[in-house]
This record gives structure tokens, sequence and C-alpha cells, in this order.
């Protein structure tokens, strides 16, 4: 060291106050370790970090610290027999768990420095070591929360791409490949999963061409999805199934759903056949039909026949419900059996008086049950003018009934003719004829 030239007294306690000032501004924990492992000093951040004070800090052992949470076999080997070979160690973990702050991960870095000792005592307002070792703490507790996070995660989207009903791809965003494929994807186009993969997305006709892919990325980088619900996809023998596609937005790919909806589409097709063939039937009914929510007891459908007994236009009968076709004498009985035939326990079969728009009355055999469409139950109700029926009915009812009365007292004028011809008899007898 002889002729080594040191800075003045005054630039080295500059400089070592401008390294202090950084130490105390990091807001990491950082300590300052002699040779011998004891605490020469610490920042701010250490005392919060580790919730210590200064006077249990300074001067002690790094084993023997809080709760001797250091006290770590393999950390003291670092410290004392690589660090003054090697003169550091990177990227230690270590986990501990304090009272009050919890299981905590921290990585650890550590460095020696060598101060000359001429330099030490010459600037030193007291005794410190030469041999200074840095020893920086970084807390990665929450990146490791989140990394085990992703992992699970990716874990779980890797488990739910490989066992998706649905048909899944993975596609380049900009190139159009596909990068992966699972197995529902492979059985429903008949690709193998190799196959897949000397493929592209316009290949099984989800796009029209490059230039075409093209545009649909540019329409989800915006939108980040598209959903067609009704486009052909081609199979490896080349034929077409119903698919509906959603194309998702991801960091790096798209992510390509396929579900077949072929036999959807094909009892969809049943499905409005047939409910074409109901409403043929319905309309065409010289009976008057109404349908019914079971739930709101409201009009959805209504035949034109039904308008014509009750006197009001289509339109009308949409804002009316069951009680406003049945006289107040009758409603609660149509109510009650209403409710009944909600739960499946009956269907009516009645002859009820109706109520039309003009106020008056007219009779009609009434038949109502619960019917299912699409997947939904509703009251089909059907309706039969019989005023006339009931008018004859009723004269003919009257007519037996003075029938019945007349038929009553021709019988009793018999019987009193018989019982007047026996009095006369026994008169005869006991007087004798009458000359």
């Amino acid at each position: 060291m002889i002729g080594k030239k040191f800075p003045d007294e005054v630039h080295v306690r500059a400089l070592l106050d401008y390294a202090n000032s950084i130490i105390a501004t990091l807001r990491d924990p950082f300590l300052v370790l002699d040779k011998n492992l004891s605490v020469v000093s610490a920042n701010q951040a250490f005392y919060s970090t580790f919730r210590v004070i200064e006077k249990d800090t300074i001067g002690r052992v790094l084993t023997d610290l809080g709760n001797k949470q250091w006290n770590i076999p393999k950390l003291i080997y670092l410290l004392k027999e690589i660090i003054p070979e090697k003169k550091f160690f990177n990227d230690y973990e270590v986990e501990y768990k304090l009272e009050g702050i919890g299981q905590h991960i921290m990585i650890l870095n550590a460095r020696q420095i060598n101060i000359p000792e001429d330099l030490v005592t010459r600037v030193a307002r007291d005794k410190i070591a030469s041999e200074l070792i840095l020893l920086a703490f970084e807390d990665i507790t929450e990146r490791k929360r989140l990394q085990e996070e992703l992992i699970a995660s990716e874990d779980r989207y890797r488990r739910a791409f490989e066992t998706s009903r649905d048909g899944l791809l993975l596609v380049h965003k900009t190139e159009g490949s596909i990068l992966n494929s699972n197995v529902s994807v492979q059985e429903l186009l008949g690709y193998s999963s190799e196959e897949f993969l000397r493929m592209n997305l316009w290949g099984i006709g989800v796009t029209k061409d490059k230039n075409d892919f093209h545009e649909m990325v540019s329409k989800i980088e915006k939108d980040a999805v598209i959903h067609y619900e009704d486009i052909p996809v081609v199979t490896k023998i080349g034929s077409s199934i119903n698919a509906e596609v959603f194309l998702v937005n991801k960091a790096k790919v798209l992510q390509c759903n396929i579900r077949n909806i072929t036999e959807r589409k094909e009892a969809e097709e049943v499905l409005k056949e047939s409910e074409e063939k109901f409403k043929a039937i319905f309309n065409e009914s010289t009976d008057g039909m109404i349908l019914a929510d079971i739930e709101t007891k409201r009009f959805l459908m209504c035949n034109p026949k039904i308008c014509e007994m009750l006197g009001y236009k289509e339109e009308e009968m949409f804002n009316m419900m069951i009680g406003n076709i049945h006289p107040g004498e009758n409603l609660a009985y149509v109510l009650e059996q209403f409710e009944r035939q909600a739960k499946g326990e009956i269907k009516l079969a009645a002859s009820l008086p109706i109520k039309r728009k003009d106020g008056s009355i007219f009779y009609a055999d009434v038949n109502a049950s619960p019917i299912t469409i699409a997947g939904k139950n509703y009251l089909l109700g059907s309706f039969r003018d019989i005023t006339e029926r009931k008018k004859m009915e009723d004269d003919l009812r009257e007519k037996m009934n003075d029938l019945e009365r007349f038929s009553k007292f021709a019988v009793d004028r018999e019987l009193k003719m018989e019982e007047l011809e026996k009095k006369i008899k026994e008169l005869e007898k006991k007087f004798g004829t009458a000359n």
C-alpha cells in the first residue's frame, strides 16, 4: 500500500454518507454485517419488515435476531464459508414465519466488501471492521403466490382444454396455424393432433382464407370475442358440420371453440315444422282456441274463431287474462280448475257461461289441458258455442217438466175417478141398484 494515494477525509466521509443515504432509502430490508456476522447497520425497511428496533439489532449476531429465524445452517455456511472464498452469493431462498407477520418467503443476496486498514483508521469515528458483508433481503411471498396461482390456473386450463366437450383449437395469432387441439375436435373433424399441427384455421372453413383471417383478428383485437351462431366447418372426409363457433382473444393465441349443432339444428327444424302445424290447426279450428301462460294466466295466442265469439280483435286479446271472459259468479270455480290443471291433476271439460266484449253471455263447452311447447308448459283451451243447443235443451227440459206435471195431474185424476167408481159400487151393493 506504500505510495497509494487515498481521497482526503472530507471526500471519504461524503462518499460514506452518500452510500448510507442510498441504503437508508432502499425499499427492501438491508443489513451490513462484519465477518463475525454481527450487525453493523440496518435500514428502516429491515426494522419495519421484521418488526424489530435498532437497540435489539445493532451489534447483535445475525443468528440471535428476532426469534432466531435466521439461525439457518445453510445460510450461516454461505456467509462464513462461501462469502470469504467467492465474495458473493445470489438468490438464496428462505421461508420463515413470524408472529404477527405470518409465513413469508425471502430471497437473500450477499456481497463482501474490503475497506483498506489505513482508510478505516482515518475516517472511522467508531472502530469498524475492514471486512463487511452487505446482505439484501427481497420479499417474494406475493410473487410466489401469484406464480403458484398461475401454475394452478394453467393446470386447470389444460385439464379443461383436454376434457372439454366442445372442440377446442389454439391458433397462432398472425399465421393462423393451429398450435394445439383437444380430443373433442379431433373426433368431431376426424383429424389427428399431428394433422392439425400442419393445418390452418381456414383449412376447416372457420374463415375463408388468410386475408379473411387477418380481418377477423383485427376485429377480435377490439371486441375480444367473435361469435358465429351457425357456420359450416369441414371434416377430413370433406363433409360439412353445422357448428357454433366462438373465437376468443388470448394473450398470444386465439382460442377457437367449435360446438356441433347439427342435432340441435335438426331438432329446431322439427320443432319449427311442429309449431307451424300446431299454428295451422290452431288457427283453422272451427272451435275457439286460446293458448294461455300457466303462471300469469295471460292469453298468448288466440285464433280467429275465439275473437269472433268474444267480439274482440286479436291484438286486444293479448292484453287479457282468463278472468276477463268468465262472469264473476263462475270465476272462482274457473280459477280453481285452472290451478288444478296447472299441476296436471285434471283436464277441464265443462259447459260454462262466457262473457263477450259487450257484456252479453253465451254458453260454451270448454275443454282445457296443459300442453308443453319447446320445453315450456302452457294451457290450451277450446271453446264451442252451445248457446242454441243450450236453449233447445232448456226448452226441452221445460216441456218435459210440463209433461211431467200434466202426467202427474192425469194420474191423480184417474186415481180419483177409480176411487169414485169404487164408492158407487159399494153403495149399490149396500142399497141395491137404483131403478
